[in-house]
């Protein structure tokens, strides 16, 4: 009886999963770099500040990994045009978090290394690109290179949004810069 009452908590977990997994199918990080392409056209959207809780708690701390969790901000000239969460994590993987409506796809991964200069870094994101109904539009690829500032409590650098159409064929660029804050544990 033991092992039957396993094997449909096992079922059922897997059939929760499935669900989950096919509610989501149709959202897309792309929808994020998008989101974040269509803020950049817009001159008039308001930036936002900093969350007063994503400070760094110790400034005098030193850190001269780009490993953590940050909060950043994506801007064209003086605009924010995104901000999100990025962990780094040790192994040369990232992940993203943007401030993006979740039913859109708010979770995006990349890869990193350490680029040849002391305390820089160069980030790479492929993303899928999906519009709200699921139709597929191609790619769209982020790139990072930051440097981290004297104490490693925060980050800045420029980023790239190159989109491709669903043939792969490029279609347009979005450049600016990031800056980002570590969060640490108060």
């Amino acid at each position: 009886m033991k092992v039957m009452h396993l094997n449909f908590v096992k079922f059922a977990a897997c059939m929760i999963l499935a669900a989950g997994l096919s509610a989501s199918a149709l959202a897309s990080c792309g929808d994020s770099m998008s989101a974040m392409a269509a803020r950049a056209a817009s001159v008039h959207s308001q930036s936002r500040p900093m969350q007063p809780q994503s400070r760094s708690s110790s400034a005098d701390a030193v850190n001269s990994s780009i490993v953590g969790l940050w909060h950043v901000e994506f801007n064209i000239g003086d605009q924010t045009i995104q901000e999100a969460y990025q962990l780094w994590n040790f192994g040369g993987t990232e992940v993203h978090n943007p401030n993006v409506d979740p039913r859109t796809g708010n979770v995006c991964l990349g890869v990193w290394k350490r680029a040849d200069s002391a305390g820089t870094y160069k980030l790479a994101h492929r993303v899928w690109n999906y519009d709200a109904s699921g139709n597929f539009l191609g790619t769209v690829n982020l790139r990072e290179t930051v440097t981290l500032g004297q104490n490693g409590g925060t980050h800045n650098g420029t980023f790239t949004l190159d989109f491709y159409d669903s043939s792969g064929n490029f279609v347009t660029e979005v450049a600016g810069s990031v800056t980002a804050e570590r969060i640490s544990v108060e």
